[in-house]
């Protein structure tokens, strides 16, 4: 390799250094101003984002068997033949085999994907100890692991916006269908048995839309992103989002759910706060109207129910007293087994095997303190990311940094919805957090490559050094920080 080859390297790396050291110099970044200059830059730097489309193709076929459920909807064709459970295995083996072939590292690792190999882990760890190790093998083969593997699949694949949208649109159809089969059962008086005079729903199928308590969860969780979508859009699409999220929105009231009610209004409180500055008198008038319209739309017998989240004794169907004592016997069992019992193993320690109704309690009770600190740390690490997102980008001009700071808002909306909603069910080891945590994961690296190439204008020598000598920090919130390689190169270490 001749010299005049080496120090043309080592001036591109110089050049990217000096981008990376301002950039660690302006923690904030002024992502704005930086992104503008993005354009045919940002075109060679996703030269290798958007690829391994089998592996892509693979969950997203998974995400709409999750939702279309065809195994009930057409029993006789489909039968039990376990369909998701099968691509759940081929497409991690297709991933796997597609970096491999281009020398690729396997994934990359985000404070959210080590918390959540973290919990799979401890799942794992806690076998030998725990009272049913039967019960922990059939939550972690059944369910938790392939939550992990897509969630692991997600966090790498959904490296562009087009990708990152297909999902989020897919996500937003299928839930839009459950909330129609939910409101036809609903006004079709097709409900459960009445307990203490009010009748609900039952769940919608098996799986995570079995309860009408998860399904409202479920439905709280996709209306944020089908509001901040109908705000970037224009035309009919506009109104097609804003009339999914008026049926999502009705979903969540005609459950009954309690737990979905406070949620609503969490998520409500989060996007009024964040999307209306400067017109919040206006915004607030406008969704206590609309808001007011939606209970009128359900039975008075909503009202009494809410009610009793004040007032657990006046609850006649005898619900939130049980609830009440099982949390107390969450809170001792936590706190007895600080190193926990085992992932699934609660019913057992509980009244009458019952859940906790209370992710974090029974994550803590199952996993002991370390998993509820990662549990924690992975709402936390998604919400921190999302926040330094929207600031980034308050007021942007440019398109494409206009819907990420609305989608950023969305998804904080979203883990607030999730936030209240797990305090009043079990849902730490099913779907509902995964997958918008996916999509934050997906924001911010999308969002960090297009500021890098805004702010570097280098070529594809650039992008070659970036890969090989970069990483992202997000501990810190500095997008890049030079590797040994390159500390090499700037001192001398390398001639």
């Amino acid at each position: 390799m001749n010299v005049f080859g080496q120090t043309t390297r080592t001036r591109n790396a110089n050049r990217a250094v000096k981008t990376g050291l301002l950039l660690q110099r302006n923690s904030r970044l002024k992502a704005p101003s930086a992104s503008r200059r993005a354009g045919a830059a940002f075109n060679t730097v996703a030269l290798k984002t958007g690829a391994h489309g089998l592996a892509f193709a693979g969950v997203y076929a998974f995400t709409l068997l999750l939702y279309a459920r065809p195994n009930e909807l057409f029993p006789s064709l489909f039968g039990a033949l376990p369909l998701a459970k099968m691509i759940a295995i081929f497409t991690p083996l297709v991933f796997v085999v597609s970096k491999l072939s281009r020398g690729e590292r396997l994934t990359i690792w985000p404070v959210e994907v080590k918390m959540v190999l973290i919990l799979a882990a401890l799942g794992v760890l806690l076998i030998p100890i725990a009272s049913s190790p039967g019960d922990s093998i059939e939550m972690l083969s059944d369910t938790f692991l392939k939550v992990v593997l897509i969630f692991v699949l997600m966090a790498n694949l959904l490296d562009t916006r087009a990708r990152l949208l297909a999902m989020i649109n897919l996500t937003l159809a299928g839930g839009a269908w459950i909330a129609l089969t939910a409101l036809k059962r609903f006004y079709t008086g097709e409900l459960g048995k009445a307990v203490g005079g009010l009748a609900r729903i039952e769940g919608i199928g098996v799986g995570m839309f079995s309860n009408p308590n998860d399904v409202a969860t479920a439905l709280n969780m996709l209306l944020p992103l089908a509001v901040v979508l109908a705000i970037t859009q224009r035309g009919m699409v506009r109104y097609a989002y804003f009339i999914c999220a008026g049926l999502l929105g009705l979903g969540v009231l005609i459950t009954f759910s309690r737990g979905g009610f406070l949620g609503l209004v969490a998520l409500g409180l989060v996007m009024l706060w964040k999307l209306s500055r400067g017109r919040r008198v206006r915004a607030i008038s406008i969704a206590t109207l609309i808001f007011g319209v939606l209970l009128l739309a359900t039975p008075g017998g909503y009202g009494r129910r809410l009610a009793t989240i004040f007032s657990p004794n006046e609850d006649t169907t005898g619900s939130a007293q049980a609830r009440r004592e099982v949390l107390k016997r969450a809170v001792h069992v936590a706190f007895v087994h600080p190193l926990g019992i085992g992932m699934g193993n609660f019913h057992s320690y509980s009244i009458n095997e019952a859940k906790a109704h209370n992710s974090y309690l029974e994550i803590s009770a199952e996993l002991g303190v370390v998993g509820l600190l990662a549990y924690l740390i992975l709402l936390g690490a998604s919400l921190r990311s999302l926040w330094r997102i929207e600031r980034q980008t308050q007021g942007a001009a440019n398109e494409d940094e206009r819907k990420t700071h609305y989608l950023s808002i969305g998804l904080q909306a979203t883990l607030a919805a999730y936030l209240i909603c797990s305090f009043f069910t079990s849902i730490q080891y099913f779907w509902y957090l995964y997958y918008p945590v996916a999509f934050a994961v997906s924001l911010r690296s999308i969002f960090e490559r297009e500021i890098l190439a805004g702010a570097s204008g280098l070529d594809s020598i650039r992008e070659k050094a970036m890969g090989k000598l970069w990483k992202p920090d997000n501990r810190r919130g500095v997008l890049m920080q030079p590797r040994p390689a390159f500390q090499k190169l700037t001192t001398g270490g390398e001639r």
